[in-house]
């Protein structure tokens, strides 16, 4: 395929597999086209996506792939087609906004939050999001409540993957097979947990 090609109108690239990272030295040099994937489509292996030039990117990979921000998707010696995380509405809190031994308590609780509503975090050295599942209002309010600084943001999540949590493997990876049990010891409260939208890609 030439760049002529590329940027005709009714080019349809096909993606079968991940070819590196944009950064990688192999990719030096060419020019950019990205497609934007949310959080919650980085898992989906089959999907039709168009990039910022205008190109039909038809993405068909391995059950258990990840598109991370600034995975290489198509390479043609001069032109790389690259992934780019979009900012989605997010619950960000800063751990410098939280120190101290009161704001560990209440991170802790925070999270213990998160953890009975298997909302996906994202943690890094810095701050932890999480995905806004249910209105601003109500988000702010939540962490009104526990009396931590945080704020409703747009953020990129997941540009690596998920934090390794419990909701990333029980909610957002389907992939595996299911012969885990499911029954839960519901004697903790679930009062107020908020429906999330499933993103995921269910075709077996």
């Amino acid at each position: 395929m030439t760049m002529t090609d590329l940027f005709s109108a009714d080019t349809v690239i096909d993606v079968e597999g991940l070819l590196g990272h944009i950064d990688d030295r192999q990719f030096a040099g060419r020019s950019v086209v990205h497609v934007d994937i949310g959080w919650g489509d980085a898992r989906k292996h089959r999907q039709l996506v168009r990039s910022d030039a205008g190109h039909s990117v038809r993405i068909r990979l391995p059950r258990g792939s990840f598109l991370a921000d600034g995975a290489v998707l198509f390479d043609d010696g001069r032109l790389v087609v690259v992934v780019r995380r979009t900012a989605e509405p997010a619950v960000v809190v800063d751990f410098a906004d939280n120190g101290g031994s009161d704001g560990a308590r209440r991170m802790l609780l925070l999270g213990y939050l998160l953890g009975n509503q298997h909302a996906p975090l994202d943690v890094t050295a810095d701050r932890v999001a999480t995905p806004l599942m249910t209105s601003v209002g109500a988000a702010e309010e939540i962490v009104a409540s526990l009396e931590i600084t945080g704020r409703v943001e747009p953020a990129a999540l997941a540009r690596h993957g998920w934090s390794n949590t419990s909701a990333d493997h029980h909610s957002h990876s389907h992939d595996h097979a299911h012969s885990h049990d499911h029954s839960h010891d519901d004697s903790h409260s679930h009062d107020g947990a908020h429906p999330q939208p499933h993103h995921d890609d269910h075709a077996h």
